[in-house]
């Protein structure tokens, strides 16, 4: 059929496993189980598919399934990250056969644009159908997705609520996804620094009024100047004087 695919992994499954005594991994892989099924239910995604840490849901061709995903994307963001179960995932539209053996391009395409992310959120492949009708805070914003290697290109992305940095650490190094005294690798402290600079260029877009639809392009260090100048008195004054 056509329609929208959406492909998600939860990251850090590995290591939680690792990671935890039977007990807790029972409990930790129901959480797992009880937020897919839960988002699922609350969107109405009738096909839906957990193999493992890995999540595929498809909707109808038309603006309401292309919604229902997004909101079932924004649910497993905004009620799993809290819960130290971040996802990386993709939605991407056309051909798949759901079955005991769900395939079709529209899977494989989901496949290659969720694995070379670099980042805990999830991005649309361009030119989605349906997405004017989308963009805004709270649903679609024009972004470029983090990417592990390649070019940089903008998409529209999932909008969620993004933790501050401090606490977004907690949550990514809780419930088994390090262990105690492990050391903080590179690859996951680019992940982190990834997302939280997603969250703040979103709210410097937000206040400044930045059309989401479009990317303002800003380097992070550009972001955190400009930010301290819409909220400190002193910086503000100083920059204006």
């Amino acid at each position: 059929m056509e329609g929208f695919f959406f492909m998600a992994d939860m990251l850090g499954f590995g290591s939680m496993i690792r990671n935890s005594t039977n007990e807790q991994r029972a409990r930790r892989v129901g959480r797992w189980l009880t937020l897919v099924d839960s988002a699922a239910k609350a969107e109405g995604i009738e096909q839906k598919q957990l193999i493992s840490d890995t999540v595929f849901a498809a909707t109808s061709n038309d603006l309401a399934g292309l919604e229902r995903l997004i909101r079932f994307a924004q649910r497993l963001l905004n009620e799993g990250v809290p819960r130290s179960l971040p996802i990386r995932g993709a939605i991407c539209h056309g051909e798949h056969f759901w079955g005991e053996l769900t395939h079709g391009k529209a899977v494989v395409d989901a496949h290659e644009l969720e694995s070379v992310q670099n980042w805990i959120g999830v991005t649309c492949q361009p030119e989605l159908p349906f997405v004017d009708g989308l963009w805004s805070f709270g649903s679609l914003i024009c972004y470029p997705a983090p990417m592990k290697s390649g070019f940089m290109r903008n998409h529209p992305v999932v909008d969620w609520n993004v933790p501050g940095g401090r606490e977004l650490a907690n949550m990514l190094a809780g419930e088994g996804l390090t262990c105690e005294g492990e050391k903080w690798t590179w690859a996951l402290g680019q992940k982190l620094n990834n997302t939280v600079q997603f969250g703040v260029y979103k709210e410097f877009a937000k206040r400044t009024g930045v059309d989401p639809r479009e990317f303002y392009w800003v380097t992070g260090l550009e972001l955190a100047q400009n930010l301290l100048t819409l909220t400190d008195p002193v910086t503000r004054q100083a920059s204006s004087g």
